[in-house]
């Protein structure tokens, strides 16, 4: 945005918001805090707080650190001082005093008629629910907190602050809303558990048991590949193998590098190189720089070969996923994997790959799960961005289902789409949190999660407009 443009944004914002605010009728509460001027605050917070920085990213970390928690804090406060009796006489300690005396001297039928409560308790009940509901509001700013006229002026100065900010953050975002761009994942690459949880492993291999079943694709030879031993049996579904090339492993001294979030990202973008002749080939055909300086982002002679490793290993992993009669289906990403002049890779070396049938076909199809919004960008780098398009599976699958929040998911529906590559049960999980908090802190596809035991709970965020009418996200057709 030039210098010029950006005055123009600003101004449009800064009005916009000051109109906002006059019209929601909250001159009050900023006149209690000695602001006369609104759109002089106004302008003044966006000067401190969003001027010359990135408009969604500080409004992201505010609604999420400065007003959501902010707003569960107080809803806790107070109602562990009313559990507890303890605490200043105020919010739901001054109500439950008030209403005591009430009844103490218009006795339970003027009580009654008075709150339309059978008794005191229930009525504080109704007030706790109340709270509860409005922590949890997003479209609730902290000045309509029921008892925010009782906080300290301090406080109440900060509170109206984060809101007037919050106001800031959602016009400006409303004013460059347009429909986002769509990120896509082939639904092999999410239903099949391609991709190991953690990054830099390495496997040891063992012969693979094909057993007396028959295997479905007569044009692969299972004597030409190895079984990976898992590092974590359950990590894994029990019908489902990994399976690696000979070739590939006659190159290495018996230590496999595993597929990770980095082979992931790299396979979206290699996807999304594709062209008119893909269509009738399979093929996908670009330079090597082109991939380096998207997943790397430095030109350096390491990364082209970490790239290079990426590509290989691509091409020679496979997924033999057995039925319940015992019979096999193999699962691949790419078929082939072609460098030109593979002995000395260069900025224009050219790499041909041919996708697999079964990611052919969720293209063709458009057999594909979408997530919309630059945050998914914020998370390459990290498996936090393989965990996000298996999050949105689910969220697609739980709108679908009118599944109510939170939706409950055991950790092992997980290792259906990701592979749980850590040595122990507790490493897993605990790097699996790690990367929901990730997400989570971005503000999208979840907003909050617990766990309690085997079990995790997911509050996914509604489905967006554009998401509703996105009829090639997979669980949607």
């Amino acid at each position: 945005m030039d210098s010029s443009s950006s005055v123009q944004h600003r101004q449009l914002v800064v009005s916009q918001a000051a109109k906002t605010l006059l019209e929601n009728d909250v001159t009050e509460q900023l006149a209690s805090i000695d602001i006369v001027d609104v759109e002089a605050y106004v302008n003044q917070l966006y000067e401190e707080c969003y001027e010359f920085q990135n408009e969604e990213d500080v409004y992201t970390k505010l609604r999420y650190y400065s007003f959501k928690k902010l707003k569960r804090r107080w809803v806790r406060s107070a109602i562990r001082n009313y559990v507890e009796n303890k605490g200043p006489m105020k919010e739901l300690r001054g109500l439950h005093k008030m209403y005591l005396e009430f009844w103490d001297i218009s006795g339970k039928e003027g009580f009654q008629r008075k709150f339309s409560a059978d008794s005191v308790e229930d009525l504080m009940k109704e007030h706790i629910r109340e709270l509860e509901e409005w922590a949890e509001n997003n479209n609730l700013l902290i000045h309509t907190y029921p008892h925010w006229g009782q906080k300290t002026k301090n406080q109440r100065t900060s509170t109206m602050r984060t809101d007037v900010l919050m106001v800031i953050g959602e016009v400006a975002k409303g004013l460059k809303r347009v429909q986002p761009k769509a990120h896509v994942a082939t639904s092999t690459s999410i239903t099949v558990p391609f991709f190991g949880l953690a990054d830099r492993m390495k496997n040891t291999t063992e012969k693979f048991n094909q057993g007396e079943g028959t295997l479905m694709d007569l044009s692969l030879d299972l004597h030409d590949y190895s079984a990976v031993v898992p590092k974590y049996k359950q990590g894994v579904p029990n019908n489902l193998s990994v399976l690696v090339s000979n070739e590939f492993l006659a190159e290495l001294d018996g230590k496999v590098p595993d597929l990770d979030s980095r082979d992931f990202e790299a396979f979206n973008e290699i996807l999304s190189y594709r062209d008119i002749s893909f269509q009738t080939n399979r093929k996908i055909v670009f330079p090597i720089s082109k991939l380096v300086k998207k997943i790397y982002g430095n030109d350096s002679g390491k990364s082209y070969a970490l790239t290079t490793q990426r590509l290989v290993k691509l091409g020679y992993y496979r997924v033999a996923v057995r039925n319940e009669e015992g019979d096999l289906s193999i699962f691949g990403l790419f078929s082939s994997v072609k460098i030109s002049g593979a002995s000395a890779i260069q900025r224009d070396t050219q790499i041909t790959v041919t996708v697999s049938e079964e990611v052919y076909d969720d293209l063709l199809k458009q057999q594909i799960i979408s997530i919309y919004g630059e945050q998914i960008e914020r998370l390459k780098g990290t498996f936090a961005y393989h965990l996000s398009f298996v999050l949105q599976k689910e969220r697609l699958s739980s709108f679908q289902l009118k599944e109510e929040m939170p939706a409950k998911r055991h950790w092992r529906q997980f290792t259906h789409s990701i592979r749980f590559n850590k040595s122990r049960k507790a490493e897993n999980l605990k790097e699996l949190e790690t990367n929901l908090d990730r997400i989570k802190e971005l503000d999208f596809i979840i907003q909050d999660w617990h766990r309690s035991g085997d079990y995790y709970f997911l509050y996914f965020h509604p489905l967006e407009r554009w998401e509703l009418d996105d009829r090639s996200n997979v669980l949607l057709l």
